[in-house]
């Protein structure tokens, strides 16, 4: 009786193990993908069978992974085209889990002291274990895997360490039944380091994480921001384009003066209407009005703040990029460039240059300016100690490498400059 179930066990945690391993890769997605499956998983079970019959169980188990697992392992990889890393931390992971069906079988074993028992209880325990790990902890484990090299190489260990640990120890040797201290010790003791590894692992990438998702938040308001400056100064362009409707008004009012001979009134109304054209109409840089309006708008800032504003721009109505993304790329050179002129001590040549142009088929955006202190950089890019700050220069890049560009920055002598260099022909 305890033989027969020594094979019916034999042939249930081959399934087991064989059917688990497939769905931490992912599972099988195609009618063709679960034909593979299925003739692989009936080869292997006819080799162990064989192998069984005429070399006995014990030669079977050493060679275990020659007949089960290599084969399975360069199936998922070439032909059902699985990462290599996720198919053997799929595979070690399988093994690992036949420890469940085990435990609860030894847990009779102690209650009954019987082999029966045991292999009794192995038998009704390992099909609910199955479906529960398939249910529940099958896909969490191949997102888990996939999430990154790091959660990946993490997945493994443990059960790296256990499968070498049970072949060595329990199936080629019997170490582990000949009270070797250090031999029972050692896997309790890689579980221990494990955790410790384990948890600062997974502290730094949560850290990571948290750090990437604030920046893209950060990006993404920077955007908001963009479109709602893009926005007003729109609507700065349809209040000059109806005042230009009303010139006509303006002139039968001077005219209307002037024929009462009331010079005083004229001149006051024509400074009027020239203070109000001042206040709402962009000067004109450029052909490209999304550009042409945010160049006006920081020239605005500049004067306000005190700041010089050089700017030299030629550039065509027609570009390959989104006014937003424009928007916020001129926007953060400018805006930084311009606080940082203005927080020089006075005295100190407070001068911005900007410069816009395509050439060759790139258009190129170059601003300079003076600052005081220490710029550090971190990975090419100025680094910002102060909260809420440095997401500037990481939009520029951002948008740099979306269309395909370059940006560069350079402190040197106190001068801050920025270059960037953007594809025009990249995109349709």
């Amino acid at each position: 009786m305890a033989d027969a179930l020594v094979l019916v066990n034999s042939t249930l945690v081959y399934l087991y193990g064989f059917f688990l391993n497939v769905s931490f890769t992912g599972g099988c997605k195609t009618k063709r993908e679960r034909h593979i499956i299925g003739i692989l998983c009936l080869s292997i079970w006819i080799a162990q069978v064989l192998s069984w019959k005429l070399f006995g169980f014990t030669f079977t188990w050493r060679i275990y992974p020659v007949i089960s697992h290599i084969p399975l392992m360069l199936t998922l990889v070439f032909v059902l085209k699985k990462p290599f890393g996720i198919s053997a931390a799929s595979l070690l992971t399988a093994y690992f889990c036949c420890q469940i069906p085990r435990w609860v079988a030894t847990i009779f074993f102690e209650l009954f002291d019987t082999e029966i028992a045991y292999q009794a209880s192995y038998s009704v325990a390992i099909i609910p274990i199955f479906f529960l790990l398939k249910k529940y902890f099958a896909d969490a484990a191949h997102k888990a895997m996939s999430y990154s090299k790091t959660s990946l190489m993490l997945l493994g260990v443990l059960p790296l360490f256990y499968y070498l640990f049970d072949y060595i120890t329990r199936i080629y040797t019997n170490i582990l039944y000949d009270g070797i201290r250090m031999i029972s010790e050692f896997l309790p003791a890689s579980m221990a380091l494990f955790y410790v590894v384990f948890v600062t692992a997974y502290h730094n990438e949560v850290q990571r994480r948290n750090k990437t998702e604030l920046q893209n938040s950060m990006l993404a308001m920077q955007f908001e921001a963009a479109k709602n400056e893009m926005t007003t100064l729109m609507q700065m362009r349809e209040q000059t384009a109806a005042l230009r409707h009303d010139m006509r008004h303006h002139f039968m009012m001077i005219n209307g003066y002037l024929d009462s001979c009331e010079y005083e009134k004229a001149a006051l109304y024509i400074n009027e209407a020239a203070h109000d054209i001042e206040r709402i109409t962009p000067k004109r840089y450029c052909e490209n009005t999304a550009i042409n309006l945010v160049l006006s708008s920081y020239n605005k800032k500049a004067e306000n703040l005190g700041v010089a504003l050089s700017i030299e721009a030629d550039i065509p109505d027609n570009l390959p990029f989104s006014e937003t993304a424009l928007c916020t790329l001129i926007s953060n050179g400018l805006e930084n460039a311009l606080n940082a002129a203005a927080s020089l001590p006075d005295g100190k040549q407070k001068r911005v240059r900007v410069n816009c142009q395509t050439h060759k088929g790139n258009l190129l955006i170059y601003i300079k300016n003076p600052y005081q202190g220490e710029i550090t950089f971190r990975d090419n890019l100025p680094a910002s100690e102060r909260p809420g700050h440095g997401f500037g220069v990481k939009s520029i890049k951002l948008i740099a490498d979306m269309h395909g560009g370059l940006c560069s920055f350079d402190a040197k002598d106190n001068t801050f400059t920025l270059k960037v260099v953007l594809p025009v022909g990249s995109r349709k």
